[in-house]
């Protein structure tokens, strides 16, 4: 997954919500039909789905919610899954993409100034403040997004095509390359764990790398978000790629799959693992698993921040070289401009977006 972040705080007790209002031509989807909305519009997959929606609310501030809008006209319809988080300064929310990626997603070709018109007219009836999206690379749904929203290229994710009969090591740069065979030399074992019963062992090695690391206090999940991973639902599925040395984890990678790709969510390793070639192997078992499986591909996200010039970004582009990366965008969009001035002090939309979010 992208390391862009997506900065909040864990979520508490559930609080009470106002009802969303509807506005013309736009309607709050109600919970219980979101799926299949999104199935029905052919866009249903890890991150449009409510299990994911409602498991990423886990990882913003309290009172968060997620919701899904639906807008329709005459040459198509458009849906748009958000995360809404309650304003720190007051009454009113600014929304989000769910943890990942996000975005509107359409069946046809609807309006989008229309849909624009719509979406700001429903964010100041419910006091939706601002929209912050980080758009779906491997859906390229930049497209639809409304003439009035400020769309920004952050970088690339790598996107690993897995087709019948394409020889994936052969393929890779040849440093990941004798990295992956070295681990099969050392005799470490790899297994592929589908819809795992508990994921507290990968967990503690996760931790242990994001305090290698230094890692910003965001990822270090809170329970109630490793928990919602494992709801078993049929669009939100977790698989797990383990490396074993005598029987002790060294490295996994945690993945998310959806009807055509398998994306990479986290990964852990022990400091043993990364002299023995363990991770390389671990990215490779879980594309030769998405190319059994007749997906498209194994999405391995990009570099933090979204940036190409990072060395996490380097090292995911060369599992897959020749591969064509794939846009990473992100969306600004002020629904209320005298609210937002109040807010950020300023019209600008330059830096941290929106500005009340930026880390302490």
């Amino acid at each position: 997954m992208s390391s862009a972040t997506a900065k909040g705080t864990t979520s508490g007790p559930a609080v009470p919500v106002p009802l969303l209002r509807p506005a013309r031509d736009l309607r709050v989807v109600p919970e219980e039909d979101w799926d299949g909305v999104l199935e029905r519009l052919g866009a249903l997959e890890l991150y449009t789905c409510r299990s994911y929606l409602e498991a990423s609310t886990q990882l913003e501030s309290p009172g968060s919610r997620p919701t899904v809008l639906h807008y329709r006209d005459d040459a198509g319809e458009l849906a748009l899954p958000l995360l809404l988080r309650p304003l720190p300064a007051g009454d009113g929310w600014d929304a989000t993409s769910a943890y990942g990626y996000g975005g509107p997603v359409a069946l046809g070709q609807p309006d989008t100034t229309a849909f624009g018109t719509a979406l700001d007219s429903w964010a100041r009836e419910n006091g939706v403040v601002t929209s912050f999206l980080r758009l779906n690379p491997l859906l390229g749904n930049g497209n639809l997004l409304p003439p009035s929203a400020e769309r920004i290229r952050l970088g690339s994710t790598v996107a690993w095509e897995t087709p019948a009969g394409r020889d994936l090591m052969a393929g890779m740069h040849a440093k990941h390359r004798h990295s992956a065979k070295r681990a099969d030399r050392a005799g470490i074992e790899f297994s592929v764990v589908p819809q795992p019963d508990d994921l507290d062992e990968f967990r503690a090695l996760y931790v242990t790398t994001m305090r290698r690391q230094h890692a910003d206090d965001f990822y270090y999940f809170p329970d109630a978000y490793w928990k919602a991973l494992l709801v078993g639902d049929s669009v939100l599925a977790p698989l797990l790629v383990e490396a074993r040395s005598d029987g002790e984890l060294i490295a996994g990678v945690l993945l998310l799959g959806s009807t055509r790709w398998l994306h990479v969510h986290l990964a852990g390793s022990a400091d043993v693992a990364r002299s023995l070639g363990a991770t390389h192997r671990c990215y490779l078992t879980a594309a030769q698993w998405a190319q059994a499986h007749g997906m498209a591909g194994l999405h391995l996200g990009g570099g933090i921040g979204g940036s190409e010039q990072d060395s996490l970004y380097a090292f995911k582009r060369r599992f897959d070289p020749a591969g064509e990366p794939r846009a990473f965008e992100i969306a600004k969009m002020v629904h209320d401009p005298e609210r937002y001035r109040q807010l950020a002090g300023s019209d600008s939309t330059d830096g941290f977006f929106p500005p009340w979010r930026a880390p302490a």
